[in-house]
């Protein structure tokens, strides 16, 4: 089924905006069934987890060499409770409390759209210093771990990612997965684009937190769904997203053969006072995307090397600039993720021409995955509103030689909050940075799930901006957009591609404080009232 791309063609095109159906859409958010932030089980005890965890102090999203991560643990890091804490904390744990007419908002480390955090965090894990081996849900209200199924799961993880060695040899695998419900309620059938937007920000947090620590990683996407949500205790209105082995060669003992897990589907307390709306759309697709075998996983794998992209066009372009990255003093990275918001006000001025290199320069680092070997999925393209030593105007960014093509000069300021839905936030922004895909090519070769993974890794660019933005004092804010019309602004240079998610970057009109830990902060009914 995942060969049959009609699905997710059909989604892509049904699920986008434009002028008219966001005009005319009758639908509106009922407040008084808003799904809660946080996914409690009824029956099963929590563990507290520690909160004196250490903090990721190197800054990566800064650094210009390329950083060689060993593949062995840095001397000075234990792998233990202590270091799983920290990485769940600076990947999605709770840093600021605001209060807004409609209740009170829990913001984490890694943002989210509409700041209704869908995605939920589970481990799979070996014996550790102060955790046994077993399955757990982590809590980023409570700072807790839920344990589901107690034993090393490893092997079977493994076994159904293809027989992935790099899970094999960790000490313990985060997965991500979404609640479908608690995104739809504001963003309907569109809303499974943002299981990937919202999961690759995540994702970009725990890269950087683990390369801090001196952890490899490897993002997996292929794996089969059904083994995966089975272990996880999910039941149908949730599913496994994305895999990720964090200290890749540092394990001490050997996975261990276990037998399937039984059907187990413990009971949670309803996120909405009412009934959930259902978008089948989201269903359709995810099931049709879905790898049902691990031969099937490691062919999907085994094709992704195959794909070939076009050289970037050269037709239209005006004239093109090279990038010019510079070495910055900047905090450390735990302090960039707790001072790390989404803007809502930028000042209008000009960002230096050397802030926007070093953004571009942070997203031509590799992404140690399953999905891309030197090769991107995604396509840069931004409109530079106020950029020091830039001429205003629409950009292709060229990851091969690092340089900037320019392909509009003649590009009124407006047009990049015209293209996100209107807003005046992304007229004001220095710059906007729209993520663009070849679909129909990577679909012809991937299957469906080639669509999981364009709006995945959209995601992890989207937070490695988020990450640099902040890194060097100015702010970011992600966005929604018209699809079809970035299409035809960038066209006839992205006449082949799909738009994935935008990104505005600038100087912020106001001065905010920076989040805190807060660890360990909330209890239970704090987070259920």
């Amino acid at each position: 089924m995942n060969e049959d791309t009609k699905y997710a063609l059909k989604y892509h095109e049904e699920t986008k905006h434009s002028e008219f159906n966001i005009r005319s859409s009758s639908h509106y958010l009922d407040w008084d069934n808003k799904p809660k932030a946080f996914k409690f089980y009824s029956k099963i005890p929590s563990i507290a987890l520690p909160v004196d965890f250490p903090t990721p102090d190197q800054n990566v999203v800064t650094m210009i060499d390329t950083v060689q991560v060993s593949s062995s643990v840095s001397a000075n890091t234990n792998i233990d409770i202590k270091l799983l804490s920290s990485l769940l904390f600076f990947s999605s744990g709770i840093t600021r409390q605001i209060k807004f007419p409609h209740g009170k908002y829990l913001m984490r480390a890694a943002p989210a759209t509409g700041a209704l955090y869908p995605i939920e965090v589970y481990i799979v894990s070996t014996n550790i210093n102060g955790l046994r081996a077993g399955i757990y849900h982590f809590c980023p209200g409570q700072f807790t771990l839920t344990s589901l199924r107690e034993g090393d799961y490893r092997l079977l993880l493994a076994e159904a990612a293809g027989d992935n060695d790099q899970i094999k040899n960790s000490p313990f695998t985060i997965i991500l997965t979404s609640i479908a419900w608690r995104n739809a309620w504001k963003y309907q059938a569109r809303s499974y684009r943002h299981w990937f937007w919202d999961s690759g920000v995540i994702a970009a947090n725990l890269i950087a937190t683990a390369m801090s620590f001196g952890l490899d990683t490897k993002l997996i996407l292929g794996f089969v769904d059904k083994v995966v949500n089975d272990m996880l205790c999910l039941e149908g209105k949730e599913a496994s997203v994305i895999l990720a082995p964090i200290g890749i060669g540092c394990s001490q003992e050997k996975p261990k053969k276990m037998e399937y897990p039984s059907r187990f589907v413990p009971d949670i307390v309803p996120l909405s006072k009412n009934k959930e709306m259902e978008y089948p759309q989201i269903w359709e697709l995810h099931n049709a995307s879905s790898l049902n075998s691990s031969e099937e996983v490691r062919k999907w794998a085994d094709s992704v090397p195959t794909i070939e992209f076009k050289e970037p066009e050269k037709a239209g372009i005006m004239e093109s600039k090279q990038i010019d990255p510079r070495p910055i003093i900047s905090q450390s990275l735990s302090n960039v993720i707790l001072l790390r918001g989404s803007t809502r006000k930028f000042s209008r001025q000009p960002i230096a021409f050397e802030q926007l290199s070093n953004i571009l320069y942070s997203l031509t680092r590799r992404i140690n995955s399953d999905f891309i070997d030197k090769k991107s999925m995604i396509d840069i393209y931004f409109i530079a509103n106020e950029v020091a030593n830039l001429r205003s105007g629409a950009y292709f960014f060229n990851r091969k030689d690092n340089s900037i093509n320019l392909l509009n000069s003649n590009v009124h300021r407006n047009t990049s909050g015209y293209l996100c839905l209107e807003q005046p936030l992304f007229s004001d922004a220095s710059a906007v940075f729209y993520m663009m895909s070849n679909l129909k090519l990577i679909l012809e070769t991937l299957g469906n799930r080639g669509y999981r993974l364009c709006q995945f890794e959209s995601g992890i660019i989207a937070g490695r901006i988020y990450l640099s933005a902040y890194s060097q004092g100015i702010g970011a804010s992600g966005s929604t957009f018209y699809d079809d019309a970035v299409i035809e602004f960038f066209s006839p240079h992205a006449k082949d591609k799909e738009t994935m998610i935008a990104v505005g970057i600038g100087i912020s009109d106001y001065k905010s404080k920076p989040g805190k830990i807060l660890a360990g902060k909330l209890s239970r009914e704090d987070l259920l009232s």
